[in-house]
């Protein structure tokens, strides 16, 4: 006596037609993945970028803030502001200060007369090296025999602007990522003309950094260059006088 088979299963038609829909639906969900990593990627560049320019801010900020502390007499190549004008410009900054000199050595405290000492003496500039095509940020420490410090990378510009008085301003960036600052206006308003370093109360960095592009034109995934621009503005205060 036979008995009948009621089971029943998938045809190879519908096994094909199940395994090229699961196909279809984890390429595509790679494709996703795939575009948020970059994404990911990308974001995670931009804030190490920017992250690497602020720690290289805030040191250029303190030490220029510096310049001039205590200056000793007979130094004809430092302006009273503690800038060394003929060793300064738009493209590079040279400060001097006497950060070992004490303040009261009537009351038994050594007062250092010179600004011979290691961080009494450096100049900041870009760097530009050909072979790597990148740039830095660079400290020399000019009485620690030029000792170089890299204080940040992946940077396109870097410029100074020198005033004698704090300034509000905007900030502009092309396409390489030069950058500048336009429309300067003092407290009152008006348009503030920049001056000599050996005259600045008020310098104001400006650096910029380009993101590369990544991916190809037209095709998913690609992202456009991005140019980011920061700024800082230092008070050389031992130029203000009470």
């Amino acid at each position: 006596m036979r008995t009948a088979n009621n089971e029943s299963g998938f045809s190879l038609i519908e096994l094909i037609i199940a395994m090229s829909v699961t196909l279809v639906i984890m390429g595509l969900s790679s494709s996703l993945l795939a575009s948020a990593f970059k994404s990911r990627s990308r974001e995670d560049r931009k804030a190490d970028a920017i992250a690497d320019v602020q720690r290289a801010m805030n040191i250029m900020t303190r030490e220029i803030s510096n310049s001039g502390l205590k200056l000793p007499s007979g130094l004809p190549t430092i302006s009273a502001n503690g800038i060394v004008s003929g060793d300064s410009d738009n493209e590079s900054l040279r400060v001097v200060s006497n950060l070992n000199g004490m303040p009261d050595s009537a009351n038994g405290y050594f007062e250092d007369g010179d600004v011979t000492d290691a961080d009494e003496d450096v100049k900041f500039l870009m760097y530009v090296d050909n072979a790597l095509v990148q740039r830095y940020i660079v400290r020399y420490d000019r009485n620690s025999t030029n000792q170089t410090t890299v204080l940040a990378n992946r940077i396109d510009s870097l410029i100074f602007r020198y005033y004698d008085e704090k300034v509000t301003y905007s900030t502009t960036i092309n396409g390489s990522g030069a950058c500048d600052i336009t429309n300067v206006v003092n407290a009152d308003g008006n348009t503030e003309s920049e001056v000599l370093p050996g005259s600045a109360r008020f310098v104001v960095i400006a650096v910029g950094v380009t993101l590369p592009a990544v991916g190809t034109p037209q095709t998913d995934g690609y992202q456009s260059p991005t140019q980011v621009q920061l700024t800082s503005d230092v008070v050389l205060r031992n130029s203000i006088v009470y």
